[in-house]
């Protein structure tokens, strides 16, 4: 099992270094920069792409590619019209193919592994039984979020521009939060230049279960957390993995009051459960 974390401040780079095997590194204009950093401290670098591309956005991300492919680096997509510009590539093997919520079943699974990813992502609205039973009966090489806020919703629109324009006001984009109005639950948002996303309220966390699933890629991510406790949520998920104590990192994660929820972990989702 590999530890992936992505981080808010690539500065923090070497605090992680000894905790993780890998970096999901966010598109930007020193990408190539921060991924020889990254390869620099023995990590694999692993370049975000994991945005819904447009037709007339391929030759785009197509120039992206071409400019990183011979860095060593992985791509991160959930775009399938990018996993076919990666083949004809040569690069598949270097590609961790997440559709976030698609692959529920292990029929699903086995048909996209094949297609010669280095890694699917499963689905996150599906039980951990039910991910460990994918995971054996279609022999798959899986990735999956361990750690962090989840996404619950990626669009195309932009949400909070719309509703800047709506009440004729602006204001900062960062740190913003939406309130459902029944349950009193507060969603993170984020918008760019390619959407808006929405996560959910509460962090999953799996440490308890960490050993027990048979991932290839066990994926942490820090938005929303401060730099330092997810620092240290790395160091407790990093020991637990290399079988310290699990009962101490889990009553020492528990003391850092995060905001933790199962989620679908243990729980039910919409599924065919004779696909399974």
């Amino acid at each position: 099992m590999r530890l992936v974390c992505r981080l808010s401040d690539i500065g923090k780079l070497n605090e992680v270094a000894s905790y993780v095997d890998a970096i999901l590194l966010d598109d930007g204009v020193t990408i190539e920069k921060d991924i020889a950093l990254v390869a620099e401290l023995g990590l694999l670098p692993i370049y975000n792409l994991c945005e819904m591309i447009f037709p007339s956005m391929l030759k785009e991300y197509k120039s992206k590619i071409m400019r990183t492919r011979d860095l060593g680096c992985y791509y991160y997509i959930t775009d399938i019209g990018l996993a076919h510009i990666l083949k004809a590539m040569g690069l598949i093997e270097r590609t961790i193919y997440d559709p976030i919520t698609m692959i529920t079943n292990r029929l699903d699974a086995k048909i996209y592994q094949e297609y010669g990813f280095a890694s699917i992502g499963l689905s996150n609205e599906i039980t951990l039984a039910d991910t460990r039973q994918m995971i054996v009966s279609a022999e798959i090489k899986a990735f999956l979020q361990v750690f962090g806020y989840r996404g619950m919703l990626h669009t195309r629109r932009r949400l909070v521009t719309l509703y800047q324009n709506k009440i004729e006001a602006s204001f900062p984009m960062n740190h913003l939060t939406i309130e459902e109005a029944t349950r009193k639950d507060t969603f993170p948002i984020v918008e760019n230049s390619l959407g808006t996303k929405i996560y959910r309220s509460h962090i999953i966390c799996l440490l308890n279960e960490l050993n027990k699933i048979n991932l290839e890629y066990a994926y942490m991510d820090g938005f929303g957390i401060q730099d330092e406790t997810f620092i240290e949520v790395l160091r407790l998920f990093d020991a637990v993995r290399k079988g310290k104590n699990k009962k101490t990192a889990v009553e020492a994660l528990d003391s850092l009051n995060l905001p933790v929820h199962d989620g679908f972990a243990y729980q039910d989702s919409i599924y065919v459960k004779e696909e399974f």
